[in-house]
């Protein structure tokens, strides 16, 4: 009997720990075992988690544990200040051994989500603790501009994206109960107070568009700039919002995914980079390997996946030309940049 019961077990771990062939070959798969390293200054300074670019092409430009904003300046100046939130300082927000981070964020900030309005150069950015921010083409001291929706504080400032043609801003406050630093019990409770807003840098009008929504993460504007697809972090799924035609205002399946989804970024086809935090079935054992991303068609059908260590636990992946992918990490002392072989 025990012999039979271990037998069962190993079956059960080869079918947990071994894709199957079919799924394996299912979709192209990019293989980001071995990656070029944009690394973060010494120290303790970490979670380069979203990255964005310029409308020069300059950067990228990512948020870190500090506060700050940093912009790459390629290899010889590697990486500078651009950005700081309102209550920044290094002496206060530099974090130690004996004072890291966690312990500081709330009061320095965590910017999370970065998105640039190209034409105007103005640089959005989703702070998890100071809410919405937006710092002028140069950089320097960011403004909050909302903090609220309807009376009610952001407590989870978290993905943000910029309609290129309006300048409106969309962003996601990822629960009104839980804060960043809290973040694993907004996934273990099912927290369903995450909420949709829109910001018109036009007239100042915050416009809360959807509630009660379950762990919203990131996001992004869909081509035709009809829909939003918004990450639901804790279900593993995708959901479209609809902004304009017969279904705006409503909200809806649009993948359902086999791990946990954090930002989502166009592919300039059409469809969308998610980055994916672990596998839902994910194990600490086994084989090395595990989806780091998935490309999403226009359909909410997977076209690719990538793989890597599990020690790498992406928050975003960004494609530009030249088949370079850069992957940000909330985790992670750098940048990594895959290039397509």
């Amino acid at each position: 009997m025990a012999s039979g019961i271990r037998d069962l077990l190993v079956v059960l771990l080869l079918v947990l720990l071994v894709p199957s062939a079919a799924a394996a070959a299912a979709v192209p798969s990019i293989d980001a075992t071995l990656t070029r390293h944009l690394p973060l200054p010494r120290g303790l300074l970490r979670g380069p988690e979203s990255v964005a670019f310029d409308a020069k092409g300059q950067g990228p430009y990512s948020g870190v544990s500090d506060g700050r904003i940093v912009k790459w300046n390629g290899d010889k100046l590697g990486w500078t200040t651009y950005a700081y939130g309102p209550d920044y300082s290094s002496e206060a927000c530099t974090a130690t051994v004996l004072r890291p981070e966690t312990a500081t964020e709330s009061h320095c900030g965590r910017p999370l989500g970065l998105r640039f309005h190209l034409r105007s150069g103005n640089l959005y950015i989703a702070d998890a603790y100071k809410g919405l921010m937006r710092v002028g083409p140069g950089g320097g001291k960011a403004t909050v501009l909302v903090t609220e929706v309807n009376g009610v504080p952001l407590r989870f400032t978290n993905g943000v994206d910029v309609d290129q043609v309006t300048g409106e801003v969309y962003f996601t406050d990822s629960s009104m109960t839980y804060q960043r630093s809290q973040h694993e019990m907004v996934t273990r409770t099912g927290d369903s107070t995450g909420r949709l807003v829109r910001y018109d840098p036009r007239t100042g009008k915050v416009t809360l568009l959807k509630a009660g929504i379950t762990y919203p993460n990131g996001l992004a504007l869909s081509a035709d700039r009809t829909h939003l697809v918004i990450s639901s972090t804790g279900p593993c799924k995708l959901l479209r919002y609809w902004i304009k035609g017969a279904k705006a205002g409503t909200i809806e399946l649009f993948a359902d995914l086999p791990g946990y989804p954090d930002n989502v970024r166009p592919d300039k086809r059409g469809g969308y980079w998610v980055a994916l935090h672990r596998e839902k079935t994910e194990l600490p054992f086994g084989v090395d390997s595990h989806l780091l991303a998935l490309r999403i068609g226009a359909d909410g059908k997977i076209l690719e996946e990538m793989r890597g260590p599990k020690s790498v636990r992406p928050t975003e992946v960004v494609e530009r030309k030249g088949g370079r992918l850069f992957m940000g990490s909330v985790e992670l002392s750098y940048v990594a940049v895959i290039t397509r072989k």
